[in-house]
């Protein structure tokens, strides 16, 4: 931080993280022979990792186990699909048909009442639709976490002739 509470920018530093990405999206093993991958790699195809490589691999990246990626909660899920896009645009015609029919309750002894039930259709096409919307996007949710499930949790691994996983 610096004198007027602001986070400085290191440029040096942010062009070596860029650097780092652009490592890692430059992937080659596809190409290279199994002899530079598992130079690369630092492991044997016969024996796999020794156990001191295994060690470090473990101290820096942890077990070797998928984890979920962070989800949504399901009523925010919902409130999009409530008020999300071209639904806050009838959300805010409904409330001016409302602000409308108010006026003119205030105004006349017996206001039409036009405003009103445009105003009530339309919030009920707004509930109808985000009820609709969220259930269809809980019906893909659940297909692709079978999906998921399909996908094995965890993968063989060879350190020194002695098999994990």
């Amino acid at each position: 931080m610096g004198k007027d509470g602001f986070k400085k920018l290191d440029k040096k530093k942010d062009k070596e993280d860029m650097e780092d990405l652009k490592k890692e999206l430059d992937m080659d093993w596809h190409r290279i022979t199994w002899e530079e991958l598992c130079s690369r790699l630092e492991t044997n195809i016969e024996t796999g990792l020794t156990e001191a490589k295994y060690a470090e691999i473990f101290e820096r990246e942890g077990p070797n186990r998928l984890t979920p990626p962070k989800t949504t909660p399901e009523w925010i899920k919902f409130c999009k699909q409530l008020f999300g896009g071209f639904s806050t645009l009838l959300w805010i015609g409904a409330i001016l048909c409302f602000f409308a029919y108010g006026i003119q309750s205030s105004k006349y002894v017996d206001p039409a009442e036009d405003n009103l039930y445009l105003g009530a259709v339309l919030t009920f096409v707004v509930v109808v639709t985000g009820i609709f919307a969220y259930y269809q996007e809980a019906k893909s949710a659940a297909i692709m976490d079978s999906f998921k499930k399909m996908v094995p949790q965890s993968a063989p691994l060879s350190v020194e002739v002695r098999h994990c996983g």
